[in-house]
Order: structure tokens, then C-alpha cells, then sequence
């Protein structure tokens, strides 16, 4: 195991993407700001043929009042847009923060990793190799075991009503 990591370690050409921490998390699809914009005005579109047939249907049919309102279905579409474009764009900047401390995750467990081998080859000393070597196999337990777990989403904590 040590004789892997030392050989893949030994190469200074470090990218992120070929960390085996990032393999086993699928790749993040991020939207374009123009699919955000798209997806908001559609749901816009959707919310104000749906406020006029359900207005169409209790004015017309039921009420048998003439005309539509279409400031409250124009007012219903606009706030839905503007809630649709808050909701992707905040989902959006969330994917980018994650993507950069995953990089950096992984940056930091790739310098790890390096000053062990360092360490790990400048000890010649019996006594202190051994006590070097089992301080190194802790380390790199730890980090297999840690970097793994950063991968899987945190549970949030339960949003109940405050009093």
C-alpha cells in the first residue's frame, strides 16, 4: 500500500478529478444562468395560463361574471418567477461552493500525502522509522476513512417551528 501511494504521490501533476475521493461522487450538472432564466420563465408562463383557467372557471362558469382579471394572474406569475430564479440560483452558487471545497479537499490530502512520503523516506533511524511508520499508517487510515465521508451529504438538522 505504501509502495502505491509513494509511486502515485511521486508525480508532481496533481489534478483533483483523479483523486479517488472525487470517482465514487457523481459529476454535478450546474446550470447555465440561461437554463435558469429559461426554466423561471416557463414556470412564469405555466402559473399565468393556470391563475387565468382557474379564474376563466370560477368568473365565467361559476359566477357568470364577464371579463378576466389578469393583474393577479400577471402578480401570481412574477412572484413565481422571482421565487423559481431565487431557488436555482442559491441551488447553483451552492454547487460551486461544494466543487471548490471538494478541490480543496482533495488539494490538501494530496499535500498530505506528499510530506508523509517525504518524512517517511528522510527517517533512516530503526526506533524512529517505526514510530514514524506507524504515525504515517495513522495518518493515511485517517484520511482513507475521512475523505470518503466528506463526499456524503450532511443530513440537515430538523426545521421545526421555533418557540
Amino acid at each position: 500500500m505504501v509502495t502505491n501511494l509513494h509511486s502515485r504521490l511521486a508525480s508532481q501533476d496533481f489534478d483533483p478529478l483523479d483523486d479517488p475521493a472525487f470517482l465514487a461522487k457523481p459529476k454535478l450538472r450546474i446550470p447555465s444562468n440561461l437554463e435558469i432564466w429559461l426554466t423561471t420563465t416557463v414556470i412564469g408562463l405555466v402559473v399565468f395560463i393556470f391563475a387565468l383557467a382557474i379564474q376563466w372557471l370560477i368568473y365565467d362558469r361559476l359566477l357568470h361574471e364577464d371579463g378576466l382579471r389578469l393583474v393577479g394572474s400577471a402578480i401570481a406569475s412574477v412572484m413565481a418567477m422571482v421565487l423559481v430564479q431565487h431557488m436555482k440560483a442559491t441551488e447553483r452558487n451552492d454547487r460551486f461552493k461544494e466543487i471548490r471545497r471538494l478541490e480543496t479537499i482533495a488539494l490538501i490530502n494530496h499535500h498530505i500525502r506528499n510530506s508523509l512520503q517525504a518524512i517517511a523516506v528522510c527517517c533512516s533511524d530503526d526506533a524512529a522509522t517505526s514510530a514514524v511508520r506507524e504515525s504515517i499508517d495513522r495518518i493515511e487510515r485517517v484520511l482513507a476513512e475521512v475523505l470518503p465521508a466528506v463526499h456524503k451529504p450532511a443530513k440537515p438538522a430538523a426545521a421545526g417551528p421555533k418557540r
